[in-house]
């Protein structure tokens, strides 16, 4: 992988000059999404139609960024949506920049996120559907591989994605083993919005996003998604770019110890609870069981975070707890914590000893 301009990550073959109709960078601005445009090859005819949209609000210190990294895909047949909840600041400025490139621009006060993404969702007429904050971005090329590699039997199309920020060395976040059980059970599973890529209709019919809900509301959506089409398929590219900044709402939240304080925790009960009275029996007993193993689940990561603390008792304080409650506590999210303690302890060059400085 190389890198052009800060740490915004791009690995695509084929790259060439922007087409000169379009708006030029800022002053200053090289590299991924400013001076370098995705190319299509000879099958770009025959592509499907895709929507992309972005929600915003008073984001317009990223929002040219994201913007650009869609636009500059350079996939034919795109239907792009921004979607602005009233913004005060810059925002305006740049959506008059960039209105003629964009099939629709909306501006008006809305209820939240989620409000705005139903907005979208509603004026989408492409056979693939997702959302990109406006502090995130899409990495090159990724449009043209869905509309090349996304056959029939699809229903979620899923990319990598890589988080990163300023002073933050950048990581990938995978999706993996997405399934409505693994997620109502807390099983082992992960998945990053920006790299999740939907069948328009398939949204529409499960109930789209759920306005109620602005912290949650796309776990909701993946679970009763994923209820009636459980087809996935797992790309191994970098897809998108999912920025942490200390105004994002993941920073923010997680930042609270206190759960009764996080949003996200608190609209994921509320979630289940309406989840619980739509979905089967032998779903909602997932969603039961899953409620009693997220405790377990948070208690796992405290004693990985305890790097004080000897990896081999740590492991065995794992195995005897799970030992008290197996039917929730004997999971492959158990079994993969104690490996990582346990590597740990055989491979400890890789163990990172406690220093004064360290958090």
């Amino acid at each position: 992988m190389t890198y052009h301009g800060s740490f915004f990550p791009v690995d695509f073959l084929m790259i060439v000059s922007l087409p000169l109709s379009f708006p030029a960078a800022p002053p200053g601005r090289t590299g991924w999404p400013w001076d370098v445009a995705a190319k299509l090859t000879e099958k770009s005819n025959v592509l499907p139609r895709i929507t992309v949209m972005t929600p915003s609000f008073n984001q317009g210190e990223f929002l040219e960024e994201t913007i650009r990294s869609v636009l500059l895909q350079g996939y034919p047949n795109l239907e792009y949506i921004v979607v602005d909840g009233g913004s005060t600041d810059n925002s305006g400025n740049i959506l008059d920049k960039y209105s003629p490139f964009i099939s629709h621009v909306i501006r008006e006060k809305d209820r939240g996120q989620s409000d705005a993404i139903c907005k979208g969702l509603s004026l989408a007429t492409g056979k693939w559907f997702n959302w990109i904050n406006s502090d995130d971005l899409l990495l090159p090329g990724t449009l043209l591989e869905l509309g090349c590699d996304a056959y029939e039997s699809t229903d979620l199309f899923t990319f990598r994605v890589i988080a990163c920020g300023v002073g933050i060395k950048p990581y990938t976040m995978l999706n993996d083993n997405l399934t409505a059980n693994a997620m109502l059970r807390a099983d082992r599973y992960s998945f990053s919005q920006p790299g999740l890529w939907f069948r328009t209709d398939k949204v529409q019919q499960c109930g789209g996003i759920d306005r109620n809900f602005n912290y949650g509301f796309d776990w909701d959506l993946i679970i009763r998604y994923l209820c009636q089409n459980p087809r996935v398929h797992y790309s191994d590219t970098d897809g998108a770019m999912f920025r942490l900044h200390g105004e994002s709402k993941t920073v923010l939240e997680t930042q609270k110890t206190n759960l009764t304080e996080n949003r996200f925790w608190q609209e994921s009960w509320a979630i289940r609870d309406k989840l619980e009275t739509l979905l089967s029996p032998m779903q909602r007993k997932a969603s039961l069981l899953g409620r009693e193993r997220e405790p377990w689940n948070r208690h796992l990561v405290e004693v990985l975070d305890d790097i004080n603390r000897s990896p081999l008792a740590a492991s065995l304080s794992i195995i005897f707890s799970a030992m008290k409650n197996p039917r929730v506590c004997f999971t492959g999210r158990t079994a993969g914590s104690v490996l990582r303690l346990l590597s740990r302890y055989v491979r400890p060059k890789f163990y990172r000893q406690p220093t004064d400085s360290a958090p």
